[in-house]
């Protein structure tokens, strides 16, 4: 019944967002510099556009455009064809106390919300909610809070490390997203993000790892686990790079969101939990940039090469079957047990990183520039 619910509330809210979604706002490059605007995905910052790109004379321009080159149509507030915060820009103040503030209460809810709810389904629905109630800029910083407080009570046991768990979680956000934008462009940044500073706080209060080299070997996999795991993980990021691609709706075209109401499904519909939290890492990697997955160009950096739909989702599949695997792995040789925050992100992150290699080696071989 609680499940229903939240459902019911969602739908009813996106529904109401849609019918507004024509009176959306594209503020201009100056409004951009005051108000320290930055890119609503949350794994890839958008380089500096002119104010020409975000509008265009035409109508018909605004409605559908091409992504980097990308036969994928895009409606005109998909990524990365909003305003973005112009390099140099110093942040403002009040808003880095809202991202502060927003990653610390969003890993603590979550992580306060598994007294009732999955881990999955008390992440992915606070995101969708506050997505719909608070501003899109902090999506960020809301998603690097949540991945984080997903950790279990046997990672963290009270109260008051979870809030220390946030506060580290917001220092590095700060200081790896924010201010230095590292890994631009990768799905499962804002994991890897969450997965660190959940390491620090472990090791801090005595957590152990479980991480140990002897144990590597081909011998301890069991197909048991990373099949489905691989599986699971590319069906939440196609779905997740589909929702963001071709989704008629501004709103759902935002990487956050997109992830978020992936999550959200696997929560509901699938029984297994591991399943939905694959799912939910799968979708980490539907978070990145087309271009930086599948050819290596930096946000801002280059156009990517005429892409068709398939070419995008086998790619952005293939990457997270291989962060899956990598997340199978994990739970076979016993690394990061018992709910380790940002683990599913770390995982993407890693196959978004083994996917660029792969594909690099390939595109040599084939005397391909890219």
């Amino acid at each position: 019944m609680a499940r229903f619910l939240i459902l019911s509330i969602l739908l009813f809210a996106s529904a109401l967002l849609q019918s507004q979604s024509v009176h959306s706002f594209t503020p201009s490059s100056s409004v951009a510099k005051s108000l320290d605007i930055r890119s609503i995905n949350p794994e890839s910052a958008a380089s500096p556009l002119p104010t020409s790109s975000l509008s265009s004379p035409n109508p018909s321009d605004n409605a559908i455009r091409t992504h980097g080159g990308s036969s994928v149509q895009l409606n005109a507030n998909a990524w990365p064809l909003t305003a973005s915060d112009p390099e140099g820009t110093i942040p403002d103040y009040s808003l880095a106390i809202q991202r502060i503030g927003i990653t610390i209460v969003s890993c603590y809810y979550t992580w306060y919300a598994q007294r009732q709810y999955t881990n999955v389904l008390a992440s992915a629905a606070f995101s969708v909610l506050c997505t719909l109630v608070f501003d899109k800029r902090l999506g960020n910083a809301l998603f690097c809070g949540t991945f984080a407080g997903m950790c279990s009570k046997a990672v963290i046991p009270s109260s008051s490390l979870a809030l220390g768990l946030g506060t580290v979680t917001s220092i590095l956000y700060e200081g790896m997203i924010h201010y230095n934008n590292k890994f631009a462009g990768l799905g499962g940044r804002l994991g890897l993000t969450a997965f660190i500073a959940t390491s620090i706080v472990a090791l801090l209060s005595g957590v152990t790892t479980g991480f140990q080299m002897d144990v590597l070997s081909f011998q301890a996999l069991t197909m048991k686990n990373v099949l489905p795991m691989a599986l699971w993980h590319a069906v939440g990021a196609i779905a997740t790079i589909i929702l963001r691609e071709t989704s008629d709706e501004a709103r759902s075209a935002d990487p956050v969101r997109a992830s978020a109401v992936v999550g959200l499904a696997g929560a509901l519909l699938l029984q297994d939990k591991s399943a939905a939290l694959a799912v939910y890492g799968g979708s980490f990697v539907g978070m990145a940039a087309p271009p930086r997955l599948m050819y290596g160009i930096l946000p801002g950096k280059g156009s990517a090469p005429a892409t068709g739909s398939f070419k995008v989702w086998a790619a952005f599949g293939l990457a997270a079957a291989l962060g899956g695997a990598v997340h199978g792995a994990t739970i076979d040789f016993g690394f990061w047990p018992g709910g380790w925050g940002g683990k599913a992100g770390m995982c993407a992150f890693v196959g978004c990183v083994l996917y660029r290699i792969l594909s690099t080696i390939v595109f040599k071989l084939l005397g391909k520039t890219f």
